[in-house]
């Protein structure tokens, strides 16, 4: 599951960037948490000293061929309490290993980490690695190793160990950048309020949808629903600046005034939008936070 941190990873707020991940100091504008495909290598018993030697996999094919990766940060979570690791002896070592084929004792060691306590969840940039893995059919993963002693000389793992071993959950967070969806994006919505008295000319009006009412709310996480908006009304002769009329549009209705018969009058449409940022299940049940435009009705207009 997509794991929640302190503050927004994308924040709403009309004045940020939607094209950057302030919290994760990356650029992008999606965002998946990638479940671990691997699996237990066989022959953890010819190793006394490990309490974790499995392959890690993860599916970088649900990324879309314009979507640039800009981050893959592996997280390591231990459900439950923290374990602290007693004693100076104790202490866990855990390390990534390039993976080949077959598995041999020649892999490259991508990174490790030594520790005595470990808090909710431990994190390894594999940005280069995932970018290999994306752009070649030869996909094997990597090779997750964590040894440990409960003193000097010991050859079986001490029991924190085990029990890490045990409780660990593996996933690859993932954030992807679309530069041209994103120039498309930067904009601000637009700061005045919707009016209260309804009339016949054209103009914005409240339409808030509820995902439940539509039946997505299977795969949307969140929101559960939000203010789209619609267009709607006439566009009268003579129009009016606030009617945001094009050259076309001023010349239609002058038509239509002298023979509404003929032509009608230009049609009530939204000439400004803005994006809105849902989390939601794909197809293949990754947890994704996409930010998709034209979403919300921010201005109208006769075209």
């Amino acid at each position: 599951m997509f794991q929640r941190r302190s503050g927004p990873l994308i924040r709403g707020d009309p004045e940020d960037d939607v094209c950057r991940v302030d919290e994760l100091g990356v650029e992008g504008d999606t965002l998946r948490h990638l479940p671990d495909l691997g699996g237990p290598i066989p022959g953890l018993g010819s190793q006394p000293r490990l309490c974790v030697w499995k392959r890690l996999y993860f599916n970088l094919s649900v990324l879309e061929e314009v979507e640039e990766l800009t981050l893959a940060q592996l997280e390591l979570t231990l459900l439950g309490d923290p374990y602290p690791l007693p004693g100076a002896a104790a202490t866990c070592t855990l390390s990534i290993w390039t993976m080949g084929e077959p598995p041999s004792s020649s892999h490259q060691l991508i990174a490790s980490q030594s520790f005595q306590a470990v808090h909710s969840s431990l994190y390894f940039n594999l940005t280069q690695i995932s970018r290999s893995w994306r752009h070649h059919s030869s996909n094997l993963g990597a090779l997750l190793e964590m040894d440990s002693a409960s003193r000097e000389g010991d050859q079986a793992p001490s029991p924190a160990c085990a029990r890490i071993a045990r409780d660990l959950r593996v996933s690859l967070l993932v954030v992807t950048l679309n530069r041209e969806k994103c120039k498309a994006s930067r904009r601000k919505r637009s700061s005045f309020h919707l009016p209260l008295a309804f009339s016949r000319v054209c103009k914005r009006r409240r339409l808030h949808i509820h995902f439940k009412d539509v039946g997505w709310q299977h795969w949307i996480i969140a929101p559960r629903g939000y203010m789209a908006n619609y267009c709607h009304g006439e566009c009268p002769y003579p129009l009016s600046e606030s009617l945001n009329g094009t050259n076309h549009a001023i010349l239609q209705t002058l038509v239509h005034s002298t023979d509404p018969g003929l032509t009608p009058q230009p049609c009530c449409v939204p000439i400004k939008l803005s994006p809105l940022s849902m989390l939601y299940y794909d197809n293949n049940d990754n947890v994704v936070l996409r930010h998709y435009d034209d979403m919300v009705v921010d201005e109208c207009g006769c075209r």
